[in-house]
């Protein structure tokens, strides 16, 4: 276990400064120097290969998605009463037992419920119960209910575990966004973000510049300061976008459908299946803050995330990885159990979390939500997200967990 990695809210030693280098829209970041080439990052099974590493992939549905219309408690009169005009028809929806069914545009991750490979997670939240957007995802991305946000975020903090052990690697990536998360900031690495596969071109001028490597290369021997610095990223910047547009060309993927959450989710896989290195990802898909009109809305959306994900699985289980990747489901709220005048839900609490892939125990664990004993209109949280962390950080990952306490959750893993 790595415990030289710095805990937010101390005092770094000597702190170098940040500097920064930008390759066709990808900005990669670090402190100090960097080592030479891409290493392989250590694999839980022992070794150092990127072929059989565990890798986390969070999927962060922004706005605060209805959890009551996602896992549907189909069999609770109160649900109906609740929501007279929201509410799912029980013929239309998927049902895993009979008091909980998945909402109708969700037919793929049934699929993958009835083969033990999704795990559902009732009423997960966090003590404080904050219903802003900005702070709750905070929380979530620093896993510090009760203090202010740090500047490390609980992925980050995987990072620069990661990174500590392969200095020069890329051991996190943030997809689909203009810049990284909270989440993903570390003390020491600083994942890029990147919209798409795109992102990996090396324009006509960057490949004339890259055609030159070599001599950059033996020029940065014994060069030091930030012009050797600047040189050592610039090759590990080329040498990145190459491989990484290599991969992303790769033929022979599952067909995946035409979202942007799916282009997204087929990247990582590629990556993953190429043993690229990268074992920290985080996708986003927005939209679910759902106050007005919420039926349709919600359904497509539902329907976007869905797609992508049944594909993501069966690339992964076609590449023979779906044994080596979990896959964290999450929002930063639920909604309020009854609906309001404008036919959406308002925010709330308590909230379902969902894990995917082969390591997953299946099935469903935590406290299901019980409508007729809400508090304050709210399901309540009675499953403290940082538990779940904590088996994702120590017992998949093999790290360092972030949190100083150690909280118990619900068992997700196998």
């Amino acid at each position: 276990m790595n415990r030289s990695i710095r805990r937010p809210g101390t005092a770094p030693s000597a702190r170098p400064s940040r500097r920064s280098v930008l390759v066709q829209g990808v900005r990669l970041t670090a402190l100090g120097a960097l080592a030479p080439g891409l290493g392989a990052l250590p694999s839980r099974r022992g070794g150092s290969s990127a072929a059989d590493a565990p890798a986390l992939v969070v999927v962060q549905l922004t706005g605060g998605n209805d959890g009551l219309n996602t896992v549907v408690p189909h069999g609770q009169d109160a649900y109906y009463r609740l929501r007279p005009t929201l509410a799912q028809k029980p013929s239309a929806v998927h049902r895993l037992d009979d008091d909980v069914a998945l909402h109708p545009s969700l037919g793929g991750l049934a699929g993958l419920y009835r083969e033990g490979a999704l795990t559902v997670a009732h009423g997960v939240g966090h003590p404080a119960g904050n219903r802003s957007h900005f702070r709750s995802m905070e929380i979530w991305h620093t896993a510090e209910p009760f203090a202010p946000a740090g500047r490390v975020g609980w992925l980050g903090h995987l990072a620069d575990q990661l990174l500590a052990a392969a200095p020069g690697s890329l051991p996190a990536l943030a997809v689909g966004g203009a810049v990284s998360p909270l989440s993903m900031r570390g003390a020491a690495a600083s994942p890029p973000a990147i919209q798409d596969e795109r992102g990996f071109r090396l324009p006509a001028a960057s490949r004339a510049i890259a055609g030159a490597r070599g001599a950059i290369v033996d020029a940065e021997r014994g060069v030091e300061g930030d012009l050797g610095f600047l040189r050592r990223a610039a090759r590990v910047s080329y040498d990145a976008a190459e491989r990484m547009a290599a991969l992303a060309d790769r033929p022979g993927a599952p067909e995946y459908p035409g979202t942007d959450l799916a282009r997204r989710l087929r990247l990582v896989a590629r990556l993953v299946r190429g043993g690229f290195g990268a074992r920290v990802f985080q996708v986003e898909l927005g939209g679910f803050d759902t106050h007005a009109s919420q039926g349709a809305q919600h359904a497509r959306l539902l329907a976007e995330l869905d797609g992508a994900l049944a594909a993501f699985q069966r690339d992964l289980t076609e590449g023979g990885r779906a044994d080596d990747v979990v896959t964290m489901v999450f929002s930063e709220f639920g909604r309020r159990a009854r609906e309001n005048g404008s036919r959406g839900t308002d925010h709330g609490r308590g909230n379902p979390v969902l894990f995917l892939g082969g390591p997953v125990v299946g099935g469903q664990v935590g406290q299901r939500p019980d409508l007729d004993r809400l508090v304050d209109g709210d399901v309540p949280s009675t499953t403290d997200f940082r538990g779940l962390y904590r088996q994702l950080e120590e017992d998949w990952m093999g790290l360092e967990r972030f949190t100083r306490e150690r909280i118990e959750a619900p068992r997700i893993l196998g």
